[in-house]
């Protein structure tokens, strides 16, 4: 049986949300944890999967996963790093190759291509000739650092990601492709100066679909291994931001190339169809109180606070003209608020209080909101996740009921929304409210979109914005849509040749 290391880092950041990640941020697990990490659902487990029908046992070492959040410390990173190689080299010598699963856009405050690091790290660590597969999520920050450690690289194909086991086989695909050499992997990759919120990235209406479409085509040639579009995460301030196409072919680097050229044209090409438009919050709430009783839910994202693409989760917008202008029918929303927790803890379930919730973590874009109301439910914020698959926990949280209907879940660290999961937690089922806030940023759709009577994106501030010219960033090299009118050369030039199998890269 051949055998195969496995280890992963899962971690995406959000360069304008305040504070910094530390070890606290992250959950870890050890050896044959990793594969429990997921319940079945993730890449690894796809990649378990796949590595069973190709006689591959995969060998797991360390995982350490925060999804998604502010820069991480640097000395944060540093013991993340030495804790992945440590836990890979104390394996290096009984295996024959490595499988990665990664995100692709973590930063820290001295690191901005963290991804890129740990490849060449764990390249330097096994040698030339040990195949390395990596994959990565659709948002991956795909970097020419990155492109030189290994061509085996795989991403998600579907926004809102609902790919996560098909990926991780494509990884040990071709991994044992490589291993088994009947095939000769090259990798050929285009960056462009063009970046979108990713709400504007859903791969299955619209511009995107388009593309992944060609995309899928050109996988069926058998000369082509796999094929991946990486859209960024859109609110990380680096320099090499923007999107990236790559293609992995079977020793002809040239078809790789073309074709991986012909996937950044057709985007360069929707450049403006990928920004997203939002609904004012004055139009969604007409639509909503102009609507027949049994007209439920109405999905409103606020995706400018989500918190699955690194926001705190802290905006009380929505809430505070919901508590101005009550709405018949009940309404669920969401807040990140720790004091406003341990409040109503305090208190107890049947106390009667007024708290001012929200915008303690974010204020450059949000400020707190009075609210009066009855606690109705207490729990610890523990829960089991389908999306991301796995074990959340939003610590000590609450249930603050107003008279009107409108119900605050009040949680000590931020929740993901992309599924409705905590609502469940509470008690509180979305589908009999006529108003369901989600903070998320377009991958709210997998699960919200078949329950929803209509779903609305809202326009509001927050680190998230999908308006990116109205966010502080420094560091993109320039020009870069939609930052700037013009961009003459929208495709950035290969400085360095990407990775080739060694054993063999044709034309």
């Amino acid at each position: 049986m051949t055998r195969v290391a496995l280890a992963s880092l899962d971690y995406e950041t959000n360069s304008f949300c305040p504070g910094i990640a530390t070890l606290d941020d992250f959950a870890f697990a050890e050896g044959p944890e990793l594969f429990e990490m997921g319940q079945g659902l993730d890449e690894i487990a796809g990649a378990r999967d796949a590595a069973l029908r190709h006689g591959i046992v995969l060998v797991p070492t360390t995982a350490a996963g925060g999804v998604s959040g502010p820069v991480v410390e640097g000395a944060t990173y540093a013991r993340l790093r030495s804790r992945f190689l440590d836990g890979l080299a104390a394996v290096r010598d009984s295996v024959e190759g490595v499988y990665l699963r990664l995100h692709g856009a973590m930063a820290t405050d001295d690191e901005e291509d963290v991804e890129g690091d740990l490849l060449h790290a764990t390249r330097a660590l096994f040698g030339p000739d040990v195949p390395i597969a990596v994959s990565c999520d659709l948002h991956c920050h795909f970097t020419q650092r990155m492109s030189t450690a290994t061509p085996l690289v795989v991403g998600y194909h579907t926004c809102p990601h609902v790919d996560l086991q098909e990926t991780g086989a494509r990884a040990i695909e071709l991994l044992a492709a490589s291993l088994s050499g009947r095939a000769h992997p090259v990798l050929r990759y285009r960056k462009i100066r063009m970046t979108a919120s990713s709400e504007g990235h859903d791969t299955s209406t619209g511009p995107v679909r388009e593309v992944m479409d060609r995309l899928h085509e050109m996988i069926d040639d058998p000369d082509v291994l796999d094929a991946s579009v990486f859209l960024v995460q859109p609110w990380l301030d680096v320099a090499e931001l923007g999107w990236a196409t790559v293609v992995v072919a079977d020793r002809r680097a040239s078809l790789a190339q073309d074709l991986a050229d012909e996937l950044a044209a057709m985007l360069w090409d929707r450049r403006d169809a990928v920004l997203f438009r939002k609904t004012s919050l004055d139009d969604a709430l007409a639509r909503v109180r102009s609507s027949p009783p049994s007209a439920r839910p109405f999905v409103l994202a606020d995706g400018a606070d989500s918190c699955s693409a690194g926001a705190a989760g802290d905006g009380v917008v929505l809430l505070d003209r919901l508590l101005r202008e009550p709405i018949d029918g009940g309404c669920l929303l969401v807040v990140t608020d720790a004091a406003g927790a341990i409040a109503c803890g305090q208190a107890g379930i049947g106390s009667r209080l007024t708290l001012d919730l929200g915008g303690s973590i974010t204020p450059e874009h949000f400020r707190p909101t009075r609210i009066t109301g009855t606690v109705t439910t207490l729990c610890d914020g523990r829960y089991r996740s389908s999306y991301p698959p796995g074990e959340a926990d939003v610590g000590p949280t609450a249930v603050l009921s107003t008279d009107e209907g409108v119900h605050a879940i009040i949680t000590t660290r931020r929740a993901n929304q992309l599924d409705y999961e905590l609502f469940l937690r509470v008690g509180l089922d979305p589908r009999r409210h006529k108003i369901v806030q989600v903070k998320s940023a377009g991958g709210y759709r997998a699960f919200f979109e078949p329950l929803a009577f209509e779903c609305i994106d809202i326009a509001t501030p927050g680190p998230a914005d999908s308006r990116l010219p109205l966010l502080p960033f420094r560091r993109p090299v320039r020009p870069l849509h939609p930052f700037d009118a013009v961009v003459a050369e929208p495709f950035v030039a290969v400085t360095e040749r990407a990775s080739a199998d060694p054993r063999g890269d044709g034309p």
